[in-house]
């Protein structure tokens, strides 16, 4: 589907669940080719009601506001309301006819935004150039509780001084009407023409409607959690927390009419999704699998839509903390901020083993943190951390990690090394999976132990990955933009609140700021430095990448007009959705 935030959380399992569930595949083998589209000549039905299952064994969070929620299940149960403020060709590139445009002027560095007329919110109110500057707001002001601000944002003319509470008005948002917004930034780069930069937000907020609202109450507001707003072509009714959603048509939105009388969206257990689908209790299975696929794939009944994305699915490794200025730092404490212990984990893990076991073709083994969706930024000449117990053990061997008579390392120092593991409660094939790891991070001398002795609700575990800083490592996914650079600039500098680890170096910080420097308006030289942060992060393997997935939805062969292509030019892709007999 085209309507989707960036930088969130890509799944309710983490790759351990993902192996068993989802099932791996290495490079080398043959993938599934999954339609991007069903083509359904049948007759539509008049006011239907499209019925839509999202397959989670946890309840959303229900945090519909885009700079506040942190959890997918929220963003992609939000599309049918949410919609894209501007339009983007198969790139991720800026183009005109979208609900606002954007015109770049390099040489006064600035963007002039220019919302269309026909962009009005769901009770009415026009879209207004306040609505796209509120965005900043949002995230910028000191009592906001958004994970959003990055340094990028500073780009913008007067946003660090209204970030640091020192002026209350952001001096580079210059709102000419209720129509023109132009932004002044302090300098132009590549990535700024491109949907998910970090520099523009590709929506608005209705500022006539929370305005009252203080930033730091907004994610638990009623005007967010019950009754948001939204100029897309569908508006929440009711909404049962966690639970369910029903939409129903927004009569002001500015794209084409909706063909639905109502869409009702539902948590379904993954134990329960196949059989909903064979029984037709869903119309759609949002958040499917390849597992659905295999038990599915022969019912005439249903299709699994499916394109590789650029979600990554990755081990990371808690490094340091942040500063009383926000700032990451390595704290040479931490377990973690050995180099050889990280690759030696990395190394210890037989992923390759669990994918020819349990591969069904619908996952990619990943070698990069950058996927082969990014096309020639992809570096695919960097290599997979394979299982070698032998160079797992050698590494450790050679750091200092010796083993005492339990057979357990101790810290270069003598001391004791425990290894807190943060997992989320992904199910039996999951608890399986994160075993074997664990048994093989022993059979090195690792004392790896679950964090809080137990694997966590995915709501806990994001709570706790986001806050926390006495656990080790742990696994989870990436919901990443269209534009290639968009997960360095994001979640790895210095002051990202993304950088969980909290790694940081001189050599990451320079091969990041050249991503979107001067010289990478030189497109050779821009993918260039991309191979070359690759290779570095293989080298300090500071975060370990497992698996790059498929986005697939399941649906009923009675649906039409549905598609997943990432090529989709429409203003949203539930606008044209319809059923059949």
């Amino acid at each position: 589907m085209k309507t989707k935030r960036f930088l969130c959380r890509v799944a309710t399992m983490t790759v351990a669940g993902m192996l068993c569930v989802q099932a791996l595949q290495p490079l080398t083998a043959q993938a599934v080719k999954f339609p991007e589209e069903y083509v359904n000549h049948k007759k539509t039905l008049k006011n239907a009601t499209l019925h839509v299952g999202y397959m989670s064994d946890e309840a959303f969070k229900g945090v519909f506001n885009a700079f506040f929620e942190t959890d997918s299940k929220t963003q992609q149960l939000s599309t049918p309301g949410e919609t894209n403020l501007f339009k983007n060709n198969a790139n991720g590139k800026y183009v005109k006819g979208g609900f606002a445009d954007v015109k770049f002027d390099k040489n006064k560095q600035t963007a002039l935004i220019t919302v269309s007329p026909k962009a009005r919110w769901s009770d009415g109110e026009p879209v207004t150039s306040r609505d796209v500057a509120f965005n900043y707001e949002m995230v910028a002001n000191k009592d906001s509780t958004s994970p959003y601000y990055t340094d990028d944002l500073e780009n913008i003319v007067g946003m660090k001084e209204y970030h640091e509470g020192k002026v209350d008005k952001i001096s580079g948002l210059e709102e000419k009407d209720s129509k023109h917004l132009l932004i002044h930034f302090r300098k132009m780069t590549p990535s700024i023409e491109y949907i998910g930069s970090g520099y523009l937000y590709d929506s608005a907020q209705p500022y006539h409607y929370l305005k009252d609202v203080p930033f730091d109450q907004m994610a638990q507001s009623d005007k967010v959690r019950k009754h948001p707003l939204f100029f897309g072509p569908y508006k929440i009714k009711k909404v049962v927390e966690g639970e369910s959603i029903e939409w129903v048509p927004n009569k002001y939105y500015g794209g084409p009419k909706p063909k639905l009388a109502k869409i009702v969206m539902e948590i379904v257990p993954s134990v329960q999704a196949v059989a909903m689908m064979r029984t037709q209790k869903y119309d759609i299975l949002m958040n499917s699998s390849v597992n659905v696929y295999r038990r599915l794939k022969k019912d005439k009944n249903v299709v699994t839509l499916g394109s590789l994305g650029t979600d990554i699915t990755y081990l990371g490794f808690k490094m340091g903390r942040t500063d009383k200025n926000g700032a990451s730092v390595i704290d040479k404490s931490f377990p973690m901020s050995n180099r050889a212990l990280r690759q030696a984990v990395a190394y210890a893990m037989n992923v390759r083993s669990v994918i020819d076991r349990f591969g069904h073709g619908g996952v990619k083994w990943a070698n990069t943190m950058i996927s082969p969706a990014y096309g020639s930024y992809h570096d695919k000449n960097v290599k997979n951390f394979d299982h070698n117990m032998k160079k797992a053990n050698e590494l450790l061997d050679e750091a200092g990690f010796k083993r005492g008579k339990d057979g357990y390392r101790t810290l270069p120092n003598g001391k004791k090394l425990v290894l807190r593991f943060l997992a989320s409660n992904d199910g039996k094939g999951g608890e399986t999976v994160r075993s074997n790891y664990m048994q093989l991070w022993k059979k090195i001398g690792l004392n790896v132990k679950l964090y809080e002795g137990r694997a966590l609700d995915y709501n806990d575990f994001l709570e706790d990955l986001s806050s926390k800083d006495d656990f080790d490592l742990w696994t989870d996914s990436w919901n990443l933009p269209p534009e290639p650079t968009g997960l360095p600039n994001l979640a790895y500098t210095a002051r990202s609140k993304f950088n969980y680890g909290h790694f940081v170096s001189k050599e990451n910080s320079e091969l990041i700021a050249s991503l979107n420097s001067a010289r990478a308006y030189n497109e050779k030289y821009r993918i260039d430095q991309m191979h070359k942060w690759q290779q570095y992060v293989r080298k300090e393997a500071y975060v370990v990448p497992i698996a790059y997935t498929y986005n697939l939805e399941t649906i009923s062969k009675r649906v039409k007009g549905m598609t997943i292509s990432s090529n989709d030019k429409r203003y949203n892709a539930w606008d044209n959705v319809m059923l059949t007999k």
